[in-house]
């Protein structure tokens, strides 16, 4: 592009965007010399990677002009504030405290989308049951029909493995599960929402047909302590893999490969609350769960206080000092 075309392209471009630069700018000011409110260094952050975006833009559609030489500037400017040494303590408690909760509200929509199909899947499988029980053949596993059959947990030989090989598999099925909800996303999200209602159908088909049985209280009290965290964990993923799929199907104004790149980094904070979740799931799913040690009300009162703990952290009211 040259001429009379690519000078009102570019002042379009500046036009629409120069707000956003603008606020970036006075972020980065008042941040190189005091300490900014945990909403402001968020919202400096947002601004950061979207002025980013449009560098990579300005470079590819309007090389050498003056936009894109502003745009470097500020973005470097913006990137010492931002990215500056820290103590490792100060770095990771920023990280925990700031940067994961804020990617996890960053996309409501990714996360509402998640839960919805998920809850769809648990209650079509379980209606499916309900109705017809004899679609327990096509939706639940042979081994859980056949335990059912026997008013038997399918649950018990847990504890009968060596320490640490049963929490071991349960992890690794655990996060095959999460890695996938995560990488489906590049199918545009077909696959992950394809994997979240099949999830949902065999959890819905399993709990009724173990209720149709009278073995429902069984079951309930046997998930207690880990489900509620595993199927945060799972949504956590999935919404991961929205993300990705928001960048492919519609990129905005950004380069495709950009956007791409902004939403694996978004991805990433995700999924480093998804496997120490699913770790944690998995030891209590081999530990906690097949024990009668426990209680099935104190079950779920673990389970929940977990997964209630985790949503308070990543959607809760967030601290005012930066």
């Amino acid at each position: 592009m040259s001429g009379p075309a690519a000078g009102r392209s570019v002042a379009a471009f500046v036009r629409a965007r120069r707000p956003a630069w603008e606020r970036l700018g006075a972020l980065t000011a008042r941040a190189g010399g005091s300490r900014l409110p945990l909403a402001e260094v968020e919202e400096l952050d947002r601004l950061y990677r979207r002025a980013a975006a449009d560098l990579a833009h300005a470079r590819r559609r309007f090389p050498g002009s003056d936009a894109e030489g502003y745009l470097a500037e500020l973005i470097a400017s913006a990137y010492r504030v931002l990215y500056r040494p820290r103590p490792r303590g100060a770095a990771l408690l920023h990280l925990l405290r700031a940067s994961i909760p804020a990617a996890c509200r960053r996309h409501p929509g990714a996360l509402g989308l998640a839960t919805a199909l998920l809850v769809t899947g648990a209650a079509g499988g379980a209606l499916a049951v309900a109705l017809d029980p004899g679609a327990a053949e096509l939706l639940v596993p042979l081994p859980v029909r056949e335990a059912v059959a026997e008013h038997r947990m399918w649950t018990g030989h847990l504890l009968s493995a060596a320490p640490g090989v049963s929490g071991a598999a349960l992890l690794h099925n655990n996060v095959t599960v999460a890695v996938l909800s995560f990488g489906l996303g590049l199918t545009a999200g077909l696959g992950t929402a394809l994997l979240l209602v099949l999830n949902g159908a065999l959890l819905g088909a399993v709990l009724a047909h173990a209720a149709i049985h009278g073995m429902g209280g069984a079951v309930l009290a046997f998930v207690a302590g880990h489900g509620p965290l595993e199927l945060s964990a799972l949504l956590i993923a999935a919404q991961a893999g929205f993300v990705l799929a928001a960048a492919l199907v519609d990129p905005g104004e950004w380069p495709r490969r950009t956007a791409l790149q902004v939403a694996g980094r978004e991805s990433a904070m995700l999924l480093a609350v998804v496997v120490p979740a699913l770790v944690l799931a998995a030891l209590l799913e081999a530990g906690v769960s097949p024990s009668g040690t426990f209680s099935p009300q104190a079950r779920a009162a673990l389970g929940l206080g977990l997964a209630a703990t985790l949503w308070a952290w990543l959607l809760g009211p967030r601290p005012s000092g930066g």
